[in-house]
């Protein structure tokens, strides 16, 4: 019960602006940088490979974006997003579902990340993967085929919604040398947005059939 009291008093803080996550004053003196492999200071998780998988962009104010490369995109997400921590005080539990493990311990932010993704926390979802390795290249292949298929179906859901405010957005409008002005047919325009992006989600799909 004192976890839950304690999920609930910082549920309260952050939505009014009280919680000590939101009290840091972070001073940002990096270079930025936009393009390429972000700085060593600014990567939160690497990859197998050494690859920057997840990692902090800042604009000139110093504002991070949270920026994760998945396998041919990357999906973005304010930094330090009340939504998200709100979500995660919330709905993970106090212990692992499948073996008991304390989430909120050393490894509580990969704990967080897995079980919102595979409902179990980071020393789970090792084992699992330990085991699939030691069947074979071919067990192996799919089991990533299908995380990643489930990555990018997660990220077109977000992206589908985000066409759809784009296309309800676009106006264009024209006018003449007399003052007059009006709205120009923009159908074509909007029929080429959904083409490309209805070309872009099979490309992606197709890669995991």
């Amino acid at each position: 019960m004192g976890k839950k009291l304690q999920n609930i008093k910082a549920v309260k803080q952050l939505l009014a602006g009280e919680h000590k996550s939101q009290k840091k004053t972070q001073i940002y003196t990096g270079k930025l940088k936009v393009k390429g492999q972000p700085e060593d200071h600014e990567v939160v998780e690497r990859d197998k490979d050494g690859k920057a998988k997840i990692w902090i962009e800042r604009d000139a104010a110093g504002f991070g974006t949270r920026v994760t490369q998945h396998d041919g995109f990357r999906s973005r997400e304010p930094e330090n997003s009340i939504l998200k921590s709100i979500q995660e005080a919330l709905e993970v539990p106090n212990e692992c579902p499948k073996c008991g493990t304390e989430m909120r311990n050393d490894e509580q932010r990969l704990n967080f990340k897995f079980y919102f993704t595979r409902k179990k926390c980071f020393s789970c979802v090792l084992q699992e993967e330990r085991k699939l390795k030691q069947e074979g290249p071919e067990v192996w292949k799919a089991y990533q085929n299908k995380i990643m298929k489930s990555n990018a179906e997660g990220w077109f859901k977000d992206a589908d919604r985000e066409v759809e405010i784009v296309k309800n957005q676009v106006v264009k409008t024209w006018q003449n040398a007399q003052g007059e002005y009006g709205e120009a047919d923009m159908s074509e325009f909007l029929e080429k947005v959904e083409k490309d992006y209805k070309k872009l989600k099979d490309g992606v799909r197709n890669q995991f059939k």
